[in-house]
Parts: structure tokens; sequence; C-alpha cells
């Protein structure tokens, strides 16, 4: 059973997480509603409190870094981001609907779903597919600008979705990009593409690649506070 706290002016939930691979005490902040707490097995659950006023501090400080755990409404008149424009939301029952679909049509977000898609991840679900599937699209041709201006070439692009990385480049210069990124306007995207490419003649985060980097975006420090600014 989830217990409930206060710290300062804000409520958390307590989620506790143990099993017998866990060996010392962490917290995690994910969201700002939550705070995970993985413990060993033969920890006392009347024990979490104490153990989170211990570190009120750190989760105070660190409230603002995280998101919201429902960033957005999923709601007929709420608003969905694609492309750095928030467009309006449209629900539909649809009962022959498996999953829940998003469409963008005439700038409106139309959001088929089944009276048993009833969470909040299952809307998130349907909207990483759109996502998804709208990923090569878009951003290949801004791959194709960009290995022209700075002639660095991957050997492979992907699109897939990760919670903590919107890209990556590997040794022998594969790029995979977080289709997530499609909720932002194409310089933020832009960023991610050139940071990668950049990779491919500068394998860590050195002087050299900054350099690098702001040689093709000099304000590219702006556009990473943007991309903090994620909704999920």
């Amino acid at each position: 059973m989830s217990q409930q706290i206060t710290l300062g002016n804000h409520s958390f939930t307590l989620i506790h997480r143990t099993n017998k691979k866990i060996k010392r005490i962490s917290l995690a902040l994910e969201n700002q509603n939550e705070i995970i707490i993985k413990t060993p097995l033969k920890f006392k659950s009347h024990k979490l409190k104490e153990i989170v006023y211990e570190y009120q501090e750190w989760i105070l400080k660190s409230l603002q870094k995280v998101p919201a755990k429902n960033s957005f409404d999923f709601v007929s008149g709420g608003v969905v981001p694609f492309l750095g424009v928030n467009y309006p939301m449209k629900l539909q029952i649809n009962e022959n609907m498996e999953n829940v679909k998003f469409s963008l049509n005439d700038e409106v977000f139309i959001v088929e779903y089944n009276s048993k898609c009833s969470n909040y991840e299952d809307f998130i679900e349907g909207l990483k597919l759109f996502y998804k599937f709208h990923a090569q699209r878009v951003i290949d041709p801004i791959f194709d600008e960009w290995t022209y201006k700075t002639q660095l070439f991957p050997n492979k692009i992907g699109y897939r979705y990760s919670k903590g990385r919107w890209g990556s480049c590997s040794h022998i210069n594969n790029i995979s990009i977080n289709y997530k990124l499609l909720q932002f306007e194409k310089k933020a995207i832009e960023y991610v593409v050139i940071h990668e490419l950049c990779h491919i003649q500068e394998k860590n985060h050195s002087k050299k690649f900054w350099n690098l980097v702001s040689l093709y975006m000099p304000d590219y420090k702006k556009v990473e506070i943007t991309l903090k600014s994620k909704l999920f």
C-alpha cells in the first residue's frame, strides 16, 4: 500500500520497491509526484518516511529537474505537441481500436481509443507510436542537410524510444535518435542531429567536441534548455 508524505508545500506518493538483488537503500525522483524508494527485502515499510525526511533538502532541490507525472491531460480540448506546435485534441471512442491511435487531420489531433484504454500510459503509448511513425520522414531530411554541411557521415541512422537520452553515436558511427524529439521545433531536432554527427569526429564530450558543436550551432545551450522542457 502506497504512503503519502508532504515536504514543504508539496505532496508525494511513496513507492516502495524491494527484491533480493537490492543491497542498499536508494531514492529516485522520476516525476514531481512520486518518490521511488528501493530497499533490501527486510527493510520495514514504516521506516520509509524517516528516510525521505533525511533527504528532504535534496528532494525539494531536485523537484524542478523532473517532469510532472501527467505533463498534459488527454482530454478533448487539450493539446498535443508536434514539431513545436501545440495542436488541439479531439477524443473519439472507437471500440474497434485495439490501442490508442493519434492522427493529425486539419491541424487537429484525432485520438481514437476503446473504452478499455483508460489510463495515462495507454495514451502515452499511442502518442509514442505517432512520433515513431513520422520520425524518419521528418528527421532524415535534417540529417541530409547537416551531413552535407558538416561532411560527417553516419554509418547508419535509427529511431527508437529512450527515457533518458535524445540520441547516441556508437564507436562504429551508428546514430540512434529518440523519436520523442518530434514534440519540439525543428531547431531542437537539428541540435541533437548536430550533436551526434559531431561524435563521429570527437567521441567524447571534450572541449574539442563542444567547439565543433558551437561551430555549427553557436546558441546550442539555449536549445538544451528547451529540451529539458520535455512533456514525457
